[in-house]
């Protein structure tokens, strides 16, 4: 009889292993964001194609495929879930962290390993070297609009033009608390520097 992906949750401790093996080492924390999401990709890889070989030993890519590849398979739930802590890192701003913490682009970037895992799986090249060469700039690409600082740098040009009066949306009760709850990158604004209101564009002196 065919196993559902619910019975699959064997592979959520693939996920666990790999994010326990990334954590492990100490230097993994100062590496860039496309290296710390390669490693724990191989890593996952690796502990993925090891629980597939005990479920069919001649065709590990048909055990994956069927027991954990499933969108609301355990082991989808538990990639999403561990992506954010991987992704986290110096090089990461926390707009960026709020970002790929959000369901949409888990749910996106789970994805792709999963069809990662499952190419390297079926790939019958020497060392697997055609799934391996793809995985690298696939996960480079990933790590590249992960990490860009892009997001950051558009949120510090809005909040430095509503404290310095050009858009007035610090009256909304919401903008002003998002604003005031989520960090800059670079230069801080006029009022965080303690650059007076007087000096800042779009204001003049009480007198």
């Amino acid at each position: 009889m065919a196993r559902t992906h619910r019975e699959g949750a064997e592979y959520a401790l693939a996920v666990s292993q790999a994010t326990q093996q990334l954590q492990s080492l100490e230097e993994a924390g100062d590496w860039p964001l496309s290296e710390r999401l390669k490693a724990f990709f191989f890593m996952l890889l690796d502990a993925v194609e090891a629980q597939a070989l005990v479920a069919e030993p001649s065709s590990p890519a048909v055990a994956f495929r069927r027991d954990a590849s499933g969108w609301f398979s355990p082991f989808q739930e538990a990639l999403r879930a561990a992506l954010p802590e991987v992704g986290s890192g110096p090089s990461v701003h926390g707009v960026n962290r709020w970002l790929a913490s959000l369901a949409p682009n888990r749910a996106a970037v789970a994805e792709v390993m999963v069809q990662l895992i499952q190419a390297s799986l079926t790939d019958t090249s020497d060392e697997r070297q055609r799934s391996a060469a793809l995985a690298d700039r696939v996960l480079t690409v990933l790590a590249s609009a992960w990490s860009t600082p892009l997001p950051a740098q558009l949120l510090d040009v809005l909040r430095y033009s509503v404290e310095a009066g050009y858009v007035p949306v610090d009256r909304w009760p919401l903008f002003r608390q998002f604003f005031d709850s989520t960090p800059v990158s670079g230069k801080e604004s006029g009022k965080e520097s303690g650059r007076p209101s007087s000096e800042r564009p779009g204001t003049t002196d009480a007198g």
